[in-house]
């Protein structure tokens, strides 16, 4: 659920790879229909950071990356959430 305080903002990539350069960005699947009209992108700060949320509302939103398979989003509200990897030293972002 995306909180009450949480600010709207222009959609951008939902993440940035540091290490190939490469982003997780959010499309539609159907050219007829915007990006805009079917996806919200909010942000809140927070004592960890800044948090970042997603409304998607349309069946033709899908999640790209240059690296991947394509994978299709469903409507819904979501926070973003930077996948951590296990290491001897503690948990990490996963470096992409």
């Amino acid at each position: 659920m995306i909180p009450k305080g949480a600010k709207k903002i222009a959609i951008r990539p939902v993440a940035l790879g540091e290490v190939t350069g490469h982003s997780h960005q959010l499309v539609t699947l159907d050219s007829s229909v915007c990006l805009e009209d079917v996806v919200e992108m909010f942000e809140m700060e927070s004592e960890t950071g800044v948090n970042t949320y997603l409304r998607v509302t349309g069946d033709c939103v899908a999640l790209v990356h240059e690296e991947h398979k394509t994978n299709p989003v469903a409507p819904g509200e979501y926070e973003v959430v930077i996948q951590q990897e296990s290491t001897d030293w503690g948990a990490r972002p996963v470096m992409d």
